[in-house]
Order: structure tokens, then C-alpha cells, then sequence
């Protein structure tokens, strides 16, 4: 093999192991969209729904839906790293099956908007792991509050995990008091799988949190490529009553934990960008 024809071959190779980390999570994530939802772990069931095409989005939907109340259910929220915060930051960057893996989740999704030490980059190299991070967005993580630049909605919930988003931002001194996980972000208000709120037409991949405050349930959602407000609409006909957008783009991700049932483990979506925080879920396993 001459040095032409081996040049050509080391570049197709580079570019199908570019190609396959940056569709890794989606690839995984097609065997993983097939059949009815199903409960995966105790008080967690996932599904996913193919979008009909239109001007708001196609592709998938993948979601779950936790029962809080469901025993051994427990949230998390990614705490303030030490040697980030001694730094002068807040977090370091870090990939969601490290995360789900590190901290046995059940379910975790990508959280809030972030800025990180990698601006001094040029805009053509990609943040790497380790990276310091900051928060854009009010986060409380048992109980410990760290906050962002900006003025947005707190989804919290209480030492019981019930639910709350309150209509007033910034929050209240008294609400973060009480709050033992929060996340910040664009809140959305439902009815049905009608929403309160004109939202963002522009399809791109997205992910968001909501609840069900009466029903106690907590729903995870990323999507392919979908309007904000779609999003919120399916997550509505879902049973949500209202939620929080979070970081989308390239930051979108869900992944899946070890242990689940009736789906394989793993990146279900995205996957490829370290984000500063996660939203997750620890939960116990089915044992048939």
C-alpha cells in the first residue's frame, strides 16, 4: 500500500470514528425506541415516540416518567466541585455516561446552561472533560444553592421531593431555604398538551423537566430535533403540568443506567459534549 493510498485510508477511518461519536448516542438510542413504554426500574417508566414531521420538529422524543413517591427513588443534582470552586468556578465539565456511571443513576438527562474556561479556545476545538464550568441558571444540590447571571424560573423540590415552580423570579430567599434539589431554566405552564406560553418554534435538539405537582411524578425529555414549545406540548399530553427548559443543542443528552429493565444501558442521546450538570435519578432495580 503506497503512502497515498494509506493516507486516504487513515482519513476515512478518522472521519467514521468522528462520525460515529458524534451519532454514538443516537445510534444507541434507535434499539432503544421500539414497543410500549415500560417501567426500566422501580418507579421509572421510559418510552419513546417518533414525532410526525412538521415545521416544529421530527425524529424522536425519548422521556420517562418517575413516580417520587415510588420507594427508593432519589434525586440528584450535580454538586459544587471543590477544586473547581477554589478556582473561582463551579463545576468541571463532565460526559453523562461517566456521570450516570460514577453516581449509579437510573436515568440522568444534561442540565442548565453553562459557560466554561474554554471560551479562551478558538471556536473550532471543543470543550474537553475537566474543563472549569460555571452555571448560567440558579441549581440547589441537597441544599446547597449555587447561582447563575441569569434571572430565570426554579423547579425545587422539598426534603419529601414534592415538586414546586413557583410564578416569581428570582426565587425567594424562603424557597431556596427549603429546597433540597433545584434547577433553573425557561418554565412553561400546561394544560393538557396546551401551553401557557408562546415558546420557541425553532426545531434543534432540546431537553426539559417537568412535573406533575398533584400527582407527585417527575418526567425527563430530550428530543432529536424539536421546537421548545413541541417539547413542552408532548410532555403535556404525557401528564406534565409544568416545566423547565434546559440546556439544548449540542448539550442535549439522556442515558440510561446499568441494571434497567426490558432496555440496554447507556447513551440513549447525545452524549458527546461534557456539560456542566446533570439532572438524574437513583432508583431500584426490578427483580422479576
Amino acid at each position: 500500500m503506497n503512502w497515498i493510498r494509506r493516507g486516504r485510508l487513515i482519513c476515512q477511518l478518522m472521519a467514521l470514528a468522528v462520525f460515529a461519536a458524534l451519532i454514538g448516542g443516537d445510534a444507541g438510542g434507535w434499539d432503544r425506541c421500539g414497543g410500549e413504554p415500560r417501567e426500566i426500574f422501580q418507579g421509572i417508566i421510559y418510552g419513546c415516540q417518533r414525532l410526525e414531521v412538521t415545521d416544529k420538529g421530527s425524529g424522536l422524543v425519548y422521556w420517562v416518567r418517575v413516580d417520587l413517591k415510588a420507594p427508593g427513588i432519589e434525586l440528584y443534582v450535580t454538586p459544587l466541585d471543590p477544586v473547581a470552586v477554589a478556582k473561582g468556578w463551579q463545576y468541571r465539565l463532565r460526559r453523562i455516561h461517566d456521570v450516570v456511571d460514577s453516581e449509579h443513576l437510573a436515568v440522568a438527562i444534561n442540565g442548565t446552561l453553562f459557560d466554561s474556561d474554554a471560551v479562551w479556545r478558538p471556536r473550532w476545538m471543543p470543550r474537553i472533560s475537566g474543563d472549569f464550568a460555571r452555571s448560567a441558571t440558579t441549581i440547589v444540590a441537597n441544599h446547597v444553592v449555587a447561582h447563575g447571571w441569569l434571572n430565570t424560573d426554579l423547579l425545587w423540590f422539598d426534603d419529601q421531593l414534592d415538586p414546586h415552580l413557583p410564578r416569581s423570579k428570582p426565587p425567594k430567599p424562603a424557597d431556596l431555604a427549603e429546597a433540597k434539589w433545584g434547577v433553573g431554566g425557561g418554565a412553561f405552564r400546561l394544560d393538557g398538551s396546551e401551553v401557557g406560553w408562546r415558546g420557541d418554534r425553532t426545531p434543534d435538539a432540546r431537553t426539559a423537566v417537568a412535573v406533575d405537582e398533584q400527582q407527585k411524578l417527575l418526567f425527563l425529555a430530550v428530543g432529536e430535533w424539536i421546537s421548545a414549545r413541541r417539547l413542552a406540548e408532548t410532555l403535556g399530553a404525557l401528564g406534565a403540568t409544568e416545566g423547565i427548559l434546559l440546556d439544548g443543542g449540542g448539550s442535549s443528552a439522556m442515558a440510561i443506567g446499568r441494571g434497567a429493565r426490558g432496555v440496554s444501558a447507556g447513551v440513549v442521546f447525545g452524549g458527546w459534549r461534557p456539560v456542566a450538570t446533570y439532572v438524574g435519578v437513583r432508583a431500584l432495580p426490578i427483580h422479576d
